[in-house]
């Protein structure tokens, strides 16, 4: 029982003391009544008396204490205390009002720190995963969700990363507490991962920090080829220019001597070394790829507008072309001219991947929003292939030369869109682009 508790019970109890000092008059015989009244009063006087001087000097202090107790039990720091009148308690008053007023400006300073941790976080190119005390998807920041391919975690809350179905979590599960590992989800994209833990109310907070590399490998990857390209280029073509006007010079002089074996010969070596010419440009255009313009651009008007002459690559071949068109897949961000490019390249692969016998072919464009596929039934892509996909000079054709996937990219990469090239268990093969 409180200070309050038992202040109350001696007021019952003086209350209970009148009235009983009341029937007492009354039952008392008359000449004895006044005298016993106001013995009785005085002393209920004197009673009351005390008990302001007690409820001022204790019960009051106590009281006020009591609730600022209470107000640190539910961590409001805010309120103060009122001094009470009595020396020593407000001595504790004040002293209670500093104590809260320096965690108030603790609390504040924390959860501006908090705010701009959560600001950093949110803006980080790195992928960031947090998970519970019990090892389960807590929250992500917006960089985790793009490489998931999701627009929040919302769905994925209060899972374990090996049951979540995605394959960049359940790599992640593979990672120990405190290390870091490389994960590979497919050919195209590679991160770094590194688990770790923070303590939050004395519990450790195991979390992940997802960092690309892809891009960071296909750069240092373009750097060499461009460099190789720019040599060879340079000195194949200055000794093919050297070449080409000494064979042309012999063949007008051939041609003129009436020698035409020999005029034949040097018109078939002019041929060749035009032929390699014009593939040591092809090959350097790589190298000079125009950084893309983006602007907005109505996704479904493009692809309708595109459509026709997508439809001119299949040639005789009886290929179905399909438009999967989302009303509302709305408005995309892309250079018009350079993404033309690409979906020539990917129309142009889906057509040869058909085998010359096939039949029931069909090429599906697919847009959503923010969400673009083309999907074809042909030959599916096997994993070891997928792997070089996009390499540079990489071609499972006899006569390929590697360049479309490399210039897809390229493109894809340097216009902020992501994209992924698989077949999947459906034997479906589905060039996915996923706008920001």
């Amino acid at each position: 029982m409180g200070a309050r508790g038992y202040f109350r019970l001696i007021a019952v109890l003086i209350t209970v003391l009148t009235v009983g000092t009341a029937v007492l008059v009354l039952v008392l015989p008359p000449e004895h009544r006044s005298w016993t009244y106001l013995a009785i009063q005085l002393c209920t006087i004197a009673v009351i008396l005390l008990l302001v001087i007690l409820y001022r000097k204790t019960v009051k202090p106590l009281g006020t204490l009591s609730e600022g107790i209470d107000l640190l039990k539910e961590q409001d720091f805010s309120t103060r205390l009122r001094q009470v009148g009595q020396a020593d308690a407000d001595r504790i008053i004040e002293l209670f009002n500093r104590m809260s007023h320096q965690l108030h400006e603790e609390e504040v300073r924390a959860q501006e720190q908090n705010h701009f941790l959560e600001l950093l976080i949110a803006a980080s190119p790195m992928g960031v995963l947090i998970m519970d005390i019990d090892g389960k998807i807590s929250s992500a920041n917006p960089a985790m969700c793009r490489f998931l391919n999701l627009t929040d975690i919302g769905e994925y809350k209060g899972l374990a990363l090996d049951g979540s179905g995605l394959p960049l979590l359940q790599l992640m599960a593979s990672v120990e507490p405190d290390s870091g590992r490389i994960l590979q989800t497919d050919p195209l994209h590679i991160y770094r991962c590194t688990c770790s833990s923070f303590m939050d109310r004395g519990f450790p907070h195991p979390f992940y920090m997802v960092e690309p590399l892809t891009e960071e490998l296909y750069e240092a990857e373009k750097r060499g080829y461009r460099k190789v390209i720019r040599i060879i280029s340079h000195e194949v073509n200055n000794t093919m220019a050297g070449l080409t006007s000494a064979l042309g010079a012999m063949e007008q002089s051939s041609a003129g001597s009436g020698d035409e074996d020999t005029a034949s010969m040097l018109s078939i070596l002019l041929s060749r070394i035009d032929r390699m010419s014009r593939f040591i440009t092809e090959y350097a255009s790589m190298a000079r790829i125009p950084d893309p313009v983006c602007r907005p651009v109505e996704a479904n008007t493009f692809l309708r507008r595109t459509a026709p002459f997508l439809e001119s690559l299949k040639g005789r071949r009886q290929i179905a072309q399909i438009l999967d068109l989302d009303d509302n897949a709305g408005e995309v961000s892309i250079d018009p001219v350079l993404m033309e490019q690409v979906l020539t390249n990917i129309v142009k692969n889906a057509v040869e991947a058909f085998p010359p016998d096939s039949s029931d072919c069909r090429i599906t464009i697919t847009s959503k929003p923010g969400y673009w596929c083309i999907a074809d039934n042909g030959t599916p892509i096997p994993e070891e292939v997928a792997r070089n996909l996009f390499t540079p000079f990489f071609s499972t054709k006899p006569d390929g030369k590697g360049i479309g996937l490399a210039v897809i990219h390229e493109i894809l990469t340097r216009s902020g869109i992501r994209f992924n090239l698989a077949t999947g268990p459906d034997r479906i093969t589905r060039f996915e682009l996923f706008f920001r």
